[in-house]
């Protein structure tokens, strides 16, 4: 019989970390083993600032689910009456780890996809605050590939600070949905001039609909608009792409539905995360593999990182180890 263990678990940042509305000093994981027999499958969900649910309330959800697991229910369906979220995130992703342990057979043959990735590029993010500390981070970057936090202040002048100092670096705005539609159409010829190749959830989802009329000239992706692969059918007129998350979608499955759902619609596909150790990392890689962008540098910015840790190496991010997950 499988047996559910839980923990929570804090990881603190090493600077803080600012985005429109939120600054964040340490994450609060939920992390899931599940164990039968010999083998052993664990998975890590991130309760995020940004949505309306707490720690308290996952740990709820979890306990009920160790309950039907450890009598005997079936964890599969068990994890699927969860409702999307960080903890059904961290028990679907332990059992992905764990029928790949049992099978010994990888998460992309299991999946059913046709190949593995040994590694993906992935983005670094620079973080709200000021112009030339902003500037020098970016500049600082091994990356190729540069995500921008902004909000309503100085929007085309953070990124051209940044776009002087990285002439050469592909460069994506995240605006957290903290602009208007009227400010989204004042800035985009100059964020266009400098080049920035998408910008990410400019309004807050209640405003999704006045993005319907409008050409901005730059793509835009839908992240706290688009949880689940439900919700394509409302974002396809109203976004060029997604950005999936584990945390949002609930898992690794709910995830490679929402991806497929979003390339049927012709959208583009981004893979993010609520920051978060190797162990986030690692299912949200195979999203990765399939995406345009990925947006995975969630370890970049602890103090200390699970073992054994994922390797970034010049802003490319190597596959995991099976003795980290799948």
């Amino acid at each position: 019989m499988i047996r559910l263990d839980y923990k929570i678990e804090k990881w603190p940042l090493k600077d803080p970390f600012r985005f429109a509305g939120h600054t964040i000093v340490e994450l609060e994981a939920m992390h899931v083993t599940l164990v039968d027999g010999e083998h052993r499958g664990q998975g890590e969900g991130l309760v995020p600032v940004v949505f309306p649910i707490t720690m308290a309330e996952t740990e709820t959800l979890m306990k009920l689910a160790q309950q039907g697991i450890n009598t005997g229910g079936d964890p599969q369906k068990i994890c699927a009456s969860m409702p999307a979220g960080p903890g059904r995130n961290a028990l679907d992703c332990a059992l992905w780890d764990l029928r790949a342990k049992q099978s010994g057979r990888s998460v992309w043959d299991l999946a059913g996809l046709n190949s593995e990735a040994d590694f993906i590029e992935v983005d670094e993010t620079v973080g709200l605050g000021q112009i030339p500390e902003m500037a020098a981070q970016a500049k600082s970057s091994a990356h190729r590939v540069i995500k921008v936090k902004l909000d309503a202040e100085h929007i085309p002048e953070r990124v051209a600070a940044i776009r002087s100092d990285c002439p050469r670096t592909e460069l994506i705005v995240d605006a957290n949905q903290s602009w208007t539609v009227d400010l989204l159409m004042q800035h985009a010829p100059a964020l266009a001039k400098l080049g920035v190749k998408m910008i990410e959830q400019p309004v807050p989802p209640e405003q999704d609909h006045l993005l319907e009329e409008i050409s901005c000239g730059i793509p835009i992706f839908a992240d706290e608009s688009c949880h689940v692969a439900a919700d394509v059918d409302r974002l396809k007129s109203l976004y060029d792409g997604v950005n999936v998350k584990l945390d949002k979608t609930g898992g690794l499955t709910e995830a490679l539905a929402l991806v497929t759902a979003a390339r049927a619609a012709g959208m583009g596909v981004m893979v993010g995360c609520m920051s978060g150790t190797s162990l986030s990392m690692a299912p949200a890689f195979v999203i990765g593999s399939l995406a345009d962008w990925s947006d995975l540098d969630g370890p970049l910015m602890i103090q200390n990182d699970r073992v054994p840790a994922m390797q970034y190496e010049h802003g490319k991010l190597k596959k995991f180890s099976p003795a980290l997950w799948g």
